[in-house]
């Protein structure tokens, strides 16, 4: 069994189960609100802060979010920058960790989403199949047997595809990538943790966390906003430059 499934499957003594809790317990109560994307002018809480909190995690449950990490937060526009590589290694950590478990369940849901997001922008640029997407666990099979279908006959099973469809069909990167953050936050905004103080608990703020940085804003009037408040900030005159410029 990997190191990352050990984190979701392997027992532990009760002594070490209770220090577990009680650090994982200090850390959710530390996490802010964080609220729906697009609502706000920064982050609640920043990387810096956010790792911070997640030292308390044990190496092998941060070992999981690492690897969750690099598999899903460079996904962008639904694409998968390689996807041979990244399909596999999804494929291998859904394999490691326990089918009905909530980790498993919520990555499949998410390379699901973003799966078909990329089939549908593949097949829009004229691609005749899906190619290493064919591999995409849960409907990769579906999307090669049904690839010239508007929904690839999978529309009964995830009743957001028309949704994405109509986002990937406007031509516009910044349609399609709102309409994967606003279902995929509708999603795990639904989800709830079954241990409310356990490593679950954090990988579904940590799932919430992402799609809030994915649409952090990034307009170029709010960074001069931005800057020019700090700007105001500043002490109108600097002791250092002052004393240089009177200095006999």
């Amino acid at each position: 069994m990997s190191r990352a499934a050990s984190a979701i499957a392997r027992p532990v003594m009760p002594a070490d189960d209770a220090f577990k809790a009680y650090r994982y317990t200090m850390l959710v109560s530390s996490l802010p609100h964080l609220p729906p994307p697009y609502t706000y002018q920064h982050l609640p809480i920043t990387r810096v802060q956010l790792e911070q909190r997640l030292a308390l995690l044990t190496r092998e449950d941060r070992h999981l979010v690492d690897v969750l990490e690099r598999l899903l937060v460079p996904q962008r526009l639904g694409h998968f920058a390689d996807d041979n590589t990244l399909i596999s290694q999804a494929n291998a950590l859904l394999t490691a960790l326990p089918a009905q478990c909530q980790a498993h369940v919520w990555l499949q849901w998410w390379l699901t989403l973003n799966g078909l997001g990329a089939a549908l922008a593949l097949r829009q640029r004229g691609g005749d199949t899906p190619g290493a997407l064919s591999a995409l666990p849960g409907v990769g099979r579906q999307l090669a047997r049904a690839w010239s279908h508007p929904d690839f006959h999978l529309a009964h099973r995830y009743p957001y595809l028309e949704r994405l469809a109509e986002a990937v069909a406007s031509g516009r990167a910044d349609t399609m990538e709102r309409g994967l953050i606003d279902i995929a936050w509708a999603y795990f905004h639904r989800e709830r943790a079954v241990n409310p103080c356990g490593l679950e608990a954090i990988m579904l703020y940590l799932y919430r966390w992402w799609l809030l940085s994915r649409a952090a804003p990034r307009d170029p009037d709010i960074a001069r906003e931005r800057f020019l408040r700090w700007v105001d900030t500043l002490p109108a005159r600097d002791p250092f430059t002052d004393h240089e410029a009177t200095a006999p």
